[in-house]
């Protein structure tokens, strides 16, 4: 976890299922009552063959702390071929556009409508790539416990507030740029869905979240979290998972996402 230009304590885990190029961990660990959530918990977002069949996904990623915006970008990933167009809002007011594929993650980044020369241009693909990585984590997580490299430990059965969960502890085996990093799951036991995380890092921030969901292609998808306080928020915008898309959004700079309807 660090903390963002926009001022957001984010998690940066790189889980295998995002990035394809890091090693299979030694041995899991799932035991089987999680397992048994994790799969209930497929089921309710949709099911395994819905995913995979996932060829476009857009969304944002909006941090609001009362009426002020700390954070404001957008993403549509080919998930098929690892084409990427990520733009964001910078507080200056202008908007930052970078083009790459996240396996070679190399692309072309343009500042305000400027390219931005091949030198400068490495770090802001790095961060990037950085923010893929991040903000896919929030939208997508709860469908990823079944990966390589995730160890899933069943807690039992806890009451939070009028709802009765299962919670599962997730930890990594030696993947990602954190994998120092602890989440607690709660799983609801009525929708099945994962309603709630408390995590704690291996930099030992802390957060806590509940987590909001919409539909999409027949699967569901995160659409909001809300931070434990209630003074934060992170909207995904309006996710859509797509069938198609045109390929002027990943080669054209001025193919705006908000105009991808």
């Amino acid at each position: 976890m660090r903390k963002s230009r926009g001022g957001l304590w984010a998690c940066r885990l790189v889980a295998l299922w995002l990035t394809g190029t890091l090693q299979l961990p030694a041995a899991d660990r799932k035991d089987p009552k999680a397992v048994e959530v994790a799969e209930a918990l497929r089921q309710a977002l949709g099911g395994d063959d819905a995913w995979q069949k996932a060829h476009f996904v857009r969304f944002d990623f909006i941090v609001t702390q009362g009426r002020a915006t700390l954070v404001n970008r957008s993403h549509l990933w080919d998930k098929w071929t690892g084409r990427y167009r990520y733009e964001e809002r910078l507080k200056n007011g202008r908007v930052k556009v970078v083009l790459f594929n996240t396996a070679t993650k190399k692309g072309q980044v343009l500042l305000g409508g400027t390219p931005v020369p091949e030198g400068p241009a490495r770090k802001e693909l790095e961060d990037a790539y950085a923010a893929y990585i991040n903000d896919m984590w929030w939208l997508a997580m709860p469908w990823k416990w079944m990966d390589p490299g995730v160890n899933l430990k069943y807690l039992g059965v806890k009451k939070r507030g009028q709802e009765t969960d299962d919670e599962v502890e997730l930890t990594f085996n030696h993947v990602g740029l954190t994998p120092g990093d602890l989440y607690h799951a709660f799983v609801s036991r009525q929708s099945h869905l994962m309603t709630h995380w408390d995590y704690v890092l291996q930099s030992h921030e802390k957060g806590s979240w509940d987590w909001e969901y919409g539909e999409t292609h027949g699967m569901k998808l995160a659409n909001n979290h809300i931070s434990s306080d209630g003074k934060t928020s992170i909207s995904m915008g309006v996710v859509r998972v797509l069938d198609a898309v045109d390929d002027a959004f990943f080669t054209d700079p001025a193919h705006w996402l908000a105009e991808l309807k």
